[in-house]
């Protein structure tokens, strides 16, 4: 049957897309050593000799490190994903390179970097005094409650990859549907600028973090009112931009929601999902390495989501045969990728203000999975996409004819284009099983908030005070105002169990995720 299979055969069959997009994870440390049968499937294995990477990479002829199969769900240091980091693994050296090959050799070096001295993101010195405070902080923290870091932090440990016993959720899939091969992060940075462009295909010239509300039009108000839907349970990126909760939180739904549409088949033409990021109770599901320090709860977690919602889809053939599921992830977190970035066009002209970047590159690779069940089985996709390709194919697939957001989706490969579609949809889908997500109870005290969540806190504060009702009937975009105590635990990256600031962001959560009558 799978000979038949034509790329974009009646791709009109597809009405309902889906895109969940995990986090911080490069293309090789989780699927690089995948057991794929397809001969142009890039197993490291199969590479001669296998990459690796140098540790220090002025000397590239001196001692290198090899990927392996041999990497856990936790490590001990979240890796550094700033724009700055990124730069020096991708090219060997620090700074904003105008010239040259990138190397991919300073993969080492960064983590290393890291381990020893905090991150590459500029701060001021009491910033960089404060990171290292935290830091011992959290050691302390993690001793006192006897759960001492389970591996050694050195800086080779970034050279591990994932087994595929590791990963049975993504890797049967991968096998099972189409895998990716060749799908970059947008951005050489951070997770808000990456998400982003998945939105509107520009991050304003941002790299990193920049923490405050966006106003640069997304997928979402092009396809207008009905058509869309946000899935999450927990404070959700997405929410930096406003206008599409001003007034109204319709299209945002908790995660119990979002199965309820598949068994109904009441799903909108775009679902985006977004993962837990840590809040509420245990560690989320966004398989985040900064929640992942200690136990691997997220990671496992990350993969019963996926699992839960292929699942889902399954039970209801009649639904999955006109859905597209795509699975990838917002950046590569800091790990070893052998694959250099790509050129692209720049969105808008916007320069990145404090680095001078002109986003005429990629990030690095990321894992992506394209399900339906009108793929054959074993498809590997070797199209050059990054994030733009979400709202480019999005765009033209329901609102065929309809102009660009930016000039960086306008020539972003369309994936219904290449994916190959068979006449008929297939009868042997699988239904795959997650390693059970151990039962832990709620956390207590106060615990340490990596880089990502504090920047959520800070926006859930803001959020919070626009949507009160004054602020909520002002005309426009609010300003970014968080709530002051919101404001000083992301500051201090601390969240104590059962504060004012964490009622506080259950409130707002529940803003946009409860459910009222007729919902």
């Amino acid at each position: 049957m799978a000979d038949q299979a034509e790329p974009g055969l009646d791709r009109d069959r597809i009405e309902h897309i889906i895109v969940l997009m995990m986090e911080n994870r490069s293309f090789d440390h989780l699927l690089g050593f995948l057991q794929h049968d397809a001969p142009n499937y890039p197993n490291l294995d199969r590479i001669e000799p296998t990459p690796s990477c140098p540790v220090d990479p002025s000397r590239p002829d001196g001692r290198r490190v090899a990927a392996t199969a041999s990497a856990s769900a936790v490590l001990r240091t979240d890796p550094d994903h700033s724009h700055q980091a990124v730069m020096l693994q991708m090219y060997g050296r620090p700074g904003t390179p105008g010239q040259g090959t990138p190397t991919m050799s300073g993969f080492i070096a960064s983590y290393q970097h890291k381990i020893q001295s905090g991150t590459m993101r500029p701060l001021t010195w009491w910033e960089r005094l404060y990171d290292a405070v935290i830091g011992r902080i959290k050691a302390l923290w993690n001793r006192l409650l006897r759960r001492p870091a389970p591996i050694l932090n050195k800086a080779d440990e970034i050279m591990r990859c994932f087994p595929e016993s590791l990963i049975p959720v993504l890797g049967t899939l991968a096998k099972q549907y189409a895998v990716l091969v060749n799908w970059h992060a947008s951005v050489p940075g951070e997770t808000w600028p990456n998400r982003q462009f998945a939105h509107a295909a520009t991050s304003h010239g941002t790299t990193n973090i920049e923490v405050g509300y966006y106003t640069d039009e997304t997928i979402f108000e092009r396809l207008g009112t009905g058509r869309w839907g946000i899935y999450h349970d927990g404070v959700a990126q997405v929410w930096v931009y406003p206008k599409l909760w001003l007034g109204a939180t319709d299209h945002f739904h908790g995660m119990d929601r979002l199965l309820r549409d598949i068994a109904e088949e009441t799903l909108p033409a775009y679902a985006f999902v977004e993962p837990n990021h840590g809040f509420g109770p245990g560690d989320g599901n966004s398989q985040h390495p900064g929640n992942n320090t200690v136990r691997g709860d997220s990671f496992v977690a990350g993969e019963a989501l996926i699992a839960q919602i292929h699942n889902a889809l399954v039970a209801r053939p009649r639904l999955f045969a006109k859905t597209l599921f795509l699975v990838t992830y917002d950046e590569h977190g800091g790990f070893f990728d052998h694959v250099p970035p790509k050129s692209v066009v720049p969105p808008d002209g916007i320069v990145d203000a404090k680095t001078g970047f002109n986003f005429s590159i990629t990030g690095v690779r990321v894992p992506a999975v394209a399900i339906s069940p009108l793929i054959p089985a074993g498809t590997v996709d070797e199209t050059f996409y990054e994030h733009a390709t979400i709202p480019a194919t999005v765009r033209r697939q329901f609102l065929p004819g309809s102009k660009p957001l930016t000039r960086r989706d306008a020539a972003a490969e369309d994936l219904l284009d290449h994916l190959p579609l068979l006449p008929r949809p297939r009868t042997d889908l699988p239904t795959v099983a997650a390693e059970p997500v151990p039962s832990r109870p709620a956390a207590t005290g106060t615990r340490v908030l990596n880089d990502l969540q504090a920047s959520l806190v800070e926006l859930a504060g803001a959020v919070r005070t626009a949507r009160r009702p004054r602020a909520a009937a002002a005309f426009g975009v609010p300003a970014f105002v968080p709530d002051p105590a919101f404001h000083q635990a992301a500051e201090a990256s601390m969240l104590t169990a059962g504060s004012p600031v964490e009622q506080g962001i259950a409130e707002v959560i529940d803003d946009f995720t409860r459910e009222g009558p007729g919902s």
